[in-house]
């Protein structure tokens, strides 16, 4: 049942429409764009977004710390995502806390500023950083992931704040970079220390709870063979002759997709809320002239599994070496894995955990049918459940368009994951009770 000011929040935040939907323009703005790789970065973008985020915070009452990620001084361990090769100098970590008046529960809310490259413009309705408004929905890259997640949980507290509610618990705020490459802003935070009873991450889930995600490992195996002219008849390759690559990796890629089928099949790789481990071939190169055998393929693959698993990359290096078993060629040339040691565990929380409770009860308040969820791919949760042991769940809204062409936000949809926050915050962290009149 909500009380007299919970109601009130409520009605605010629907009458501040305009205002959510002016700051996620703002924040679509920034063309703060990470790489996939190790490719440059407009620092600048990051600086100026981050420089926003801290005076928005500051203005509202929050404790402010800012630094840089310096990757040599992280922690690194098996499914800690860490690239030594990254630079994330230039890119800073803003942290926010605001310290409870009485004696509730804390919480942080995170937030991940970077957003992946918007890709040909000429595919987008409009241009991908304009923030256009269309048919009740926000157009422009990082308006579902997550820039409109950021824009709801400031716009929460503000929220919060303008009602008179005060909380009882710390609310921790964390804005973080490179959460689409490398996940290492947020690992930061917890390596700085900061923990809390709880946490919530506003990605898009189309407002389910979302409870559990699955880990990830990509690599690229290397599959060799002998050049040779293709338009000259080539003896055997036991006698010299040419031996070519790309028939050879069919066999390594029909391997892997028998790989997936077999993690399919078996018991340990079905979860309620995930689908079973899988190993998909992202992009294939090899060869060097039309007219040439080609003496060397390289397979990458991005492979996604269940939380808890181990021993991946000794599955499929098994599976690498089935292969060779059975191909003469290949026996004494094996196919060999690389690039592929860093890899980021999945994450889950149990359904019984408080913070999924309130969350399933605030969205039953707001007539959203509750409904837990599981990720397919991984968000900075891995790290505050795994590292920093602290419950995490996100709600958001829906990533349909997310990482395409023309990604969008409804914004009802931005309104309600705006209400959805304001009341977990509320009901989290608890209040202090208003001196009576």
């Amino acid at each position: 049942m909500l009380t007299q000011s919970e109601r009130r929040l409520l009605n605010m935040i629907g009458n501040r429409q305009d205002q959510i939907v002016g700051l996620l323009r703002e924040l679509v703005h920034f063309k703060t764009v990470v790489p996939s790789g190790d490719g440059p970065v407009d620092h600048d973008e990051f600086k100026e977004f981050q420089a926003l985020m801290a005076a928005t915070l500051g203005g509202m009452g929050f404790g402010l710390d800012v630094w840089e990620v310096d990757v040599a001084e992280l922690e690194d361990f098996p499914g800690s995502g860490v690239n030594a090769a990254r630079d994330l100098s230039n890119m800073p970590v803003v942290v926010g806390k605001l310290l409870g008046g009485g004696r509730g529960r804390s919480l942080i809310l995170n937030g991940h500023c970077d957003v992946v490259s918007p890709g040909l413009e000429e595919n987008w309705r409009y241009p991908p950083f304009a923030g256009y408004i269309e048919d009740g929905r926000l157009y422009g890259r990082g308006a579902v992931d997550m820039k409109g997640g950021i824009a709801a949980m400031l716009e929460a507290v503000r929220s919060i704040q303008l009602s008179g509610i005060q909380l009882a618990g710390d609310l921790i705020v964390q804005v973080v970079p490179d959460e689409e490459a490398s996940c290492m802003g947020t690992l930061s935070c917890c390596q700085r220390g900061y923990a809390a009873d709880a946490a919530i991450i506003p990605e898009p889930t189309g407002l389910k709870v979302l409870v559990a995600m699955r880990g990830s490992l990509s690599g690229t195996i290397t599959v060799p063979g002998r050049a040779g002219h293709a338009e000259l008849t080539q003896p055997h390759w036991t006698e010299g002759g040419a031996v070519n690559a790309i028939s050879k990796a069919v066999k390594v890629l029909v391997a892997l997709d028998e790989l997936t089928e077999e993690w399919r099949s078996r018991p340990d790789k079905q979860h309620r809320f995930l689908d079973p481990d899988i190993i998909v071939p992202t992009m294939i190169q090899g060869g060097e002239w039309a007219v040439t055998y080609p003496e060397s393929v390289d397979i990458t693959f991005d492979s996604t599994f269940l939380p808890g698993a181990t021993g991946k990359r000794e599955e499929i290096e098994e599976k690498l070496r089935q292969v060779s078993d059975s191909d003469a060629w290949l026996k004494g040339h094996p196919p060999t894995l690389r690039d592929a040691d860093v890899w980021f565990y999945g994450a889950e929380v149990d359904e019984s955990e408080p913070i999924v409770q309130t969350a399933v009860g605030v969205l039953s308040e707001l007539g959203i049918e509750p409904a837990l969820a599981g990720m397919g791919s991984l968000t900075d949760a891995i790290h505050l459940i795994n590292y920093a042991r602290i419950p995490t769940i996100s709600i958001g809204p829906s990533d349909q368009t997310a990482h395409s062409a023309d990604e969008h936000i409804a914004i009802g949809e931005l309104v309600d994951t705006t209400r959805a926050l304001a009341l977990a915050i509320v009901r989290w962290c608890g209040v202090v009770p208003s001196d009576p009149v």
